[in-house]
């Protein structure tokens, strides 16, 4: 079995993906960042947040699942679910909207995690984003 790891990119990416889910949701950041599943609203947040990083950043699904900490086929069924929610106008609005955001956000500064002001760890299996 191949263990995939994920870049200081990926999780940088995924921290500011994660940001901007937190302000337009207005849920904490560290419910966002739990194991377990919590509340459905903070789960869905989550599910946002994991098809994002997938689709605006074009990450496969196996490296987003290991920067969130969780299994491969959790990401697809987020990024399944998120695609139906995206019927309803108010929540494809503000997927758009979240996207538009992401895609003209500069890009993280790979300098940090270069020059050693981030930890480089990526063997580590929980969602740990960002500088320790």
């Amino acid at each position: 079995m191949q263990v995939v790891k994920y870049t200081q990119s990926d999780k940088a990416l995924a921290r500011l993906v994660m940001a901007a889910v937190t302000l337009e949701f207005g849920i904490p950041e560290a419910v966002l960042y739990s194991p377990t599943k919590g509340s459905s609203r903070a789960s869905f947040a989550r599910q946002i947040g994991m098809y994002l990083t997938h689709i605006v950043y074009e990450i496969n699904l196996s490296r987003v699942a290991r920067v969130f900490g969780r299994d491969r086929s959790t990401v697809s069924h987020a990024c399944r679910v998120v695609e139906e929610y995206r019927d309803d106008p108010i929540i494809d609005e503000k997927l758009n909207a979240l996207e538009s955001f992401l895609t003209g956000a500069p890009s993280p500064a790979p300098a940090l995690f270069q020059a050693g002001l981030c930890a480089q760890d990526n063997s580590k299996t929980h969602m740990e984003i960002g500088c320790e």
